[in-house]
């Protein structure tokens, strides 16, 4: 398969401007001063200097005009006098028909009109002509007509300098001559034109006479070559004071270290105004010291990376898309690459030429091994790292999966006895990982930890110290091979089809093993604690069996992460002081533990649907949880009276449980908990702070319809914020009012179906802070006037509320009230001008972008005219927004101007 190069076809110029001038007029002033300052900017331009009568001089005068790129012609007062002159002029205009060449008219000392139209010192010369050479009037009067068509310059224009007139003139022939020859040929390199108009931004910012010093970052095989950049011993002083008066353009490739730059061109210390220094790494560390701007160069989007391959592939035709086969196997060569040009031009390169079963062979392979060209390239960064930071990014290599935010990543790293975050910050420095929600990692840097990590041991895949793939594992459990090299093992078991029963020392020999993880697909999310019930649990799905329970568990583990794990508890000698998080989704457990344990670095424990668990253990020394999360823990019957005594304690999910029908008082055993955070902190160097404050900010109890009271120690959870209680049906609401006079720092508050719920307390604008309140479907017959005193209530949502009789004045801050089918409803506020404008200037002060919506749909017992005017109260509100936005965006756009 060939193509044809764009090299053969190109025309090839031997001069840059061919100069149409008349030589009496311009030669010994305009003219040479023009082709001095070409010169000098390196233009090539052909002079006839000895023009010799006669026709022989047509032919060299033809093929110069011929083998020329733009024809700079001057029109002088004497030019059209000359016949070699207007010969030249139809030969350069039959150019530009055929050839494309460019034409410059420069009107030197005469009106563009005289030579249009042939009048003044061009009529007398035509004069001349008509009786000389009648034949070629015609031609040479059409060509004139058609170059003073042309835009081009007058020297009228400049009349202060004629030298201005020349640098004006020879800087449009050197941008004409880029842009028909572009500094660089960027055949194959695909993509390059976003990059490049980014950077030109980025490199003419702030004027041209500012020193700007500009990096350009990135992963290995997206913008660097690999070149040695070598440190001058020094520069003398002469040398310096002249780059100091220059304009200078400098390009540092790959540089690693900040001296590099301050010791090859010290910095902006050293050039003139205007300089720039343009510099590449693959560390952002190494020049943020010394650069204005740093570039990240990104890889290739989706269509350009097949461009590229394709070019490389399939020397940049097409044909082979045709079959679907192909196309397929190509899509999975892009999508493996993942818009990397090395690895797209060395995939490309090697595949070249092969049957698409080789490309589906090779495709294969590289799930095993990468291939050496990208491999080595994408290796200088770790190279670089220390010992410890090598550790860590083999870590997330292998075993994160970059869906974990970085606390988490930080926390489990930290407990490993790392420097986490300084090693994080070292690895997106160089390129390695990114940080934005999560801590990920382009897929083909994992790939080359995980080479890294393979290469440990090839034949004894229970002597690597990370453990990723499926079937890998599988044979290691199968065949009870695991070491104490094992540091971390994740296991995705919806990739084995083939069930396993495993012994009760299976973890026996796996000493160091610190972060486990058994898990079905993408089982990530904390609320989906159905997806096992749903998408696990067919034949195609590996199922782990403990026949005769679990009885060792290595004394490291840090994380202990295992979906349907099918023990009813936790080995009874397993000592879970270094444990940091337990996430047992689907779990078979009846109980975690029995008695307490020290658990001081426990921070998050996820049971959800473990629909077995009946009880949780005494957590009290578990001072520094977070999170608890026991969403569908259908069996669960009481709660631990530690639990809302934990001073760290944050986040609680107890929605679905639903057998839970108390929670327990803990005023005294808080005091308890808090004696032993004390000592605790006294005697141990954790920083960690435990006050009496409670932290816990979210609580869930959705769905836990045996509940029958919340104690009034919940009036002591004064940074609570989100409070979910709907489908409480049997929730005793008596004690609500003691509830807000601690409650303060409420902002959502959800009694949904709430049966028991008869009242709202009149002290409920202790809640000021408070921003919704949803009590739909409950039995309340009636909103206290109090409510007109929560400032910053936005959503009200009263559906459904069977008994509901009257609803008094709002707040001014309300935006979405909800009061459809409450067929008991008789009165209602009435809207005022001063609620409208209270309204109004409340919408302004806080900028909320939606309307106000009002619903009273199937309320038969409400006079028509109460919700006219409601309506009508609607209307004006969003009339106002509406205009208030206009408003707004006539400003912003003022602002931009």
């Amino acid at each position: 398969m060939t193509t044809s190069s764009s090299s053969s076809t190109a025309p090839q110029f031997k001069y840059d401007v061919f100069i149409s001038f008349r030589g009496s007029d311009t030669r010994r002033g305009f003219f040479s001063h023009l082709l001095t300052a070409l010169s000098l900017k390196k233009v090539r331009a052909f002079v006839d200097y000895k023009l010799k009568e006669g026709n022989e001089i047509l032919p060299a005068l033809y093929a110069a005009i011929e083998q020329s790129q733009i024809g700079p012609i001057i029109f002088s007062e004497d030019y059209a006098s000359s016949k070699w002159c207007l010969e030249e002029l139809v030969k350069i205009t039959e150019c530009q028909k055929e050839k494309g060449q460019i034409i410059l008219p420069i009107f030197y000392n005469v009106e563009p009109t005289e030579v249009r139209h042939q009048k003044g010192s061009y009529a007398v010369a035509f004069l001349n002509h008509e009786n000389d050479f009648k034949d070629d009037v015609h031609k040479w009067r059409a060509a004139l007509k058609a170059v003073a068509d042309l835009s081009g310059f007058h020297s009228k224009n400049f009349r202060r300098s004629e030298a201005g007139l020349i640098e004006e003139v020879v800087k449009h022939i050197l941008k004409t001559l880029d842009d028909m020859h572009p500094a660089y040929d960027f055949q194959g390199l695909v993509g390059i034109n976003k990059p490049i108009v980014e950077l030109e931004s980025i490199v003419f910012a702030n004027g041209s006479k500012d020193i700007r010093v500009i990096g350009i970052w990135g992963m290995g095989g997206i913008d660097e070559k690999d070149l040695n950049i070598g440190v001058p011993n020094g520069v003398p002083n002469h040398v310096l004071r002249k780059l100091r008066q220059r304009k200078i353009l400098v390009v540092l490739d790959d540089v690693s270290t900040c001296d590099q730059i301050t010791n090859l061109v010290g910095g902006h210390s050293w050039l003139g105004p205007g300089s720039r220094i343009i510099v590449t790494t693959r560390d952002k560390h190494a020049i943020s010291k010394e650069a204005d701007f740093i570039y990240r160069v990104k890889a290739l989007e989706s269509n350009d990376a097949r461009k590229l391959l394709n070019l490389h592939a399939f020397n940049g035709t097409d044909e082979h898309f045709l079959d679907f086969r192909w196309h397929n196997v190509v899509s999975k060569m892009v999508e493996y690459a993942k818009g990397i040009p090395l690895a797209l031009k060395v995939l490309g390169s090697f595949l070249y030429g092969k049957c698409v079963e080789e490309w589906e062979c090779q495709l294969q392979k590289l799930q095993k091994m990468p291939l050496p060209d990208i491999h080595n390239v994408l290796r200088l960064c770790y190279e670089g790292l220390d010992h410890q930071e090598k550790s860590i990014f083999l870590y997330i290599a292998c075993f994160f999966k970059g869906v974990e935010g970085k606390d988490t990543v930080e926390n489990l790293l930290d407990a490993c006895g790392y420097s986490t975050a300084i090693a994080l910050k070292t690895l997106q420095n160089k390129a390695l990982i990114t940080i934005e929600h999560c801590v990920s990692m382009h897929d083909l840097i994992r790939e080359m930890g995980r080479w890294i990590v393979r290469q440990e041991s090839f034949n004894k895949l229970g002597e690597q110290c990370h453990l990723w793939d499926p079937h890998d594992i599988y044979h290691v459990l199968k065949h009870r091979e695991g070491t104490n090299h094992i540091e971390s093992i994740t296991w995705n078991m919806s990739s084995v089809s083939a069930d396993i029963n495993l012994s009760p020392h299976f973890f026996a020999r796996m000493d160091n093993l610190k972060l486990l993880r058994f898990y079905y697909n993408n089982n990530n999310s904390s609320s989906n604690y159905y997806y096992y019930y749903y998408y696990c649990s067919g034949n195609n799905t590996c199922q782990v069996h403990l026949p005769q329970g679990l009885q060792i568990l290595p004394q490291k583990l840090l994380l202990f992460h295992w979906d349907n794990y099918p023990a009813k508890s936790f080995p009874t000698a397993f000592n879970a002081e270094c444990l940091v998080e337990i996430r047992m989704k689907e779990s078979r457990l009846e109980k975690l533990w029995g008695g307490v344990q020290d658990i001081p670095n426990m921070k998050r424990i996820v049971l959800n649907g473990s629909k077995q668990l009946m009880e949780l253990p005494d957590l009290s020394k578990a001072l520094n949880i977070q999170e608890l999360e026991l969403m569908g823990c259908i069996n669960l019957l009481s709660l631990h009276p530690s639990i809302f005594s934990l001073p760290n304690l944050v986040t609680v999910t107890l929605c679905n449980c639903l057998r839970l029908n108390n929670i327990p008082e803990w005023s005294e055993v808080k005091k308890e908990v808090l004696s032993s955070a004390s000592s605790s902190s006294s005697s141990s160097s954790s920083s960690s702070s435990h006050t009496s404050r409670s932290k816990l900010q979210y609580l869930n109890l959705e769905g836990c319809v045996s509940l029958k009271n919340l104690p009034n120690s919940f009036s002591t959870l004064t940074s609570l914020k989100v409070l979910y209680l709907g489908g409480c049906i049997e929730l005793d609401t008596s004690n609500l009012h003691i509830l807000f006079d601690g409650l303060t720092c409420l902002t959502h508050l959800d009694l949904d179906g709430c049966d028991r719920l008869y009242q709202v307390p009149n002290n409920i604008n202790n809640l000021s802070l408070l921003e919704s309140l949803s009590l739909r479907d409950t039995n309340v017959k009636s909103i206290p006037e109090t409510i007109k005193h929560l400032p910053c209530l936005r959503n009200l949502l009263l559906t459904s509320c069977r008994g509901l009789q009257s609803l008094p004045q709002i707040p001014p801050s309300l935006q979405y009230l909800q009061v459809s089918n409450c067929r008991s409803l008789e009165r209602v506020f009435t809207p005022t001008h001063e609620l409208l404008e209270q309204h109004l200037a409340s919408y302004e002060n806080e900028y909320y972008i939606g309307g106000t919506v009002f619903s009273f749909k199937n309320c038969p017992n409400l006079k028509k005219y109460a919700i006219d005017a409601i309506h009508e109260y609607v209307k004006c509100c969003n009339e106002e927004k509406r205009s208030m936005r206009d408003s707004r965006r006539v400003g912003n756009k003022r602002k931009r101007h």
